[in-house]
């Protein structure tokens, strides 16, 4: 696996986390114990969303390493993905903890599609403020990289 790849998906495991701490300190710096479980708890929805947007749009960014291209498309993608597949991971974890501790409040297919798209939209409003850009920038360097690693002969 090249290096650029393995750096993408570091960078897809621990930015999550990082922008989950420093959100979740921002709303709530009197509680660290909160702050903590809120980490995880965001942080991990957003690690795995962006896992799985960085190895969907690997062969875009590949491509556009390999043409010499711009690659913030891709990591515009790349965050669009991530968004919105953390909003529907979230809104999934959360109505089947609630459908496993109190089943009897268990929202319909309709609630829980309100509820999606609202959890999309917060994370792409509140959050993407900062992640589009930067997953833009990152997408930039990775392909920067991914093309010495080509000029270089790797595969």
């Amino acid at each position: 696996m090249s290096r650029a790849r393995v750096l993408l998906h570091l960078a897809a495991l621990v930015v999550p986390f990082a922008v989950a701490a420093v959100w979740s300190i921002i709303a709530n710096r009197t509680d660290t114990g909160f702050d903590l479980e809120q980490t995880v708890i965001f942080g991990g929805l957003g690690a795995l969303s962006a896992q799985v947007a960085a190895a969907l749009r690997w062969r875009a960014l590949d491509r556009r390493a390999h043409a010499g291209e711009g690659a913030w498309k891709a990591g515009i993608g790349m965050a669009a993905i991530t968004h919105v597949l953390f909003g529907v991971l979230f809104a999934a974890a959360m109505n089947a903890s609630v459908l496993w501790l109190q089943p009897e409040g268990a929202s319909g297919a309709r609630d829980v599609m309100l509820q999606v798209v609202f959890f999309v939209a917060v994370s792409m409003l509140v959050v993407g403020v900062a992640t589009f850009p930067l997953t833009a920038a990152l997408a930039q360097g990775i392909a920067a990289l991914r093309r010495k690693e080509l000029a270089d002969g790797a595969r």
